[in-house]
């Protein structure tokens, strides 16, 4: 009973400084549909596209490792910690992570065996 509430204990203090780490920052998840200098356009999971700012302090990430933004590409995954601009209502990105895209991962299976 006692390591049962230890383990509750140390889950809610991880979930706690899981949310206090990205502060005020909301997660957009969804599929790069766009991208440009200044900005990427996402789908998300409702199909809505949104808009995200890129700037010179934007972090990119692939894997948990630094990456930069050349890698980021259309048909990707990504997850978008962004603030949202009160005057210009858009939001502007902290930091992206970099899923898979789609082909690539349909490319790396096995061709099916032949048939006899």
């Amino acid at each position: 009973m006692l390591r049962k509430s230890i383990v509750l204990a140390l889950t809610v203090l991880l979930s706690v400084g899981l949310l206090l780490a990205h502060g005020n920052a909301t997660h957009l998840m969804g599929t790069v549909t766009a991208i440009s200098k200044d900005t990427v356009t996402i789908q998300d999971k409702d199909a809505k596209s949104v808009v995200v700012t890129l700037d010179k302090a934007t972090k990119y990430f692939k894997s948990k490792k630094p990456t930069t933004a050349e890698e980021m590409k259309v048909g990707m995954r990504v997850v978008i910690d962004a603030q949202m601009d009160p005057k210009t209502k858009m939001y502007s990105a902290e930091e992206i992570q970099l899923g898979t895209t789609p082909t690539a991962t349909a490319s790396t299976k096995p061709a099916p065996a032949p048939k006899k």
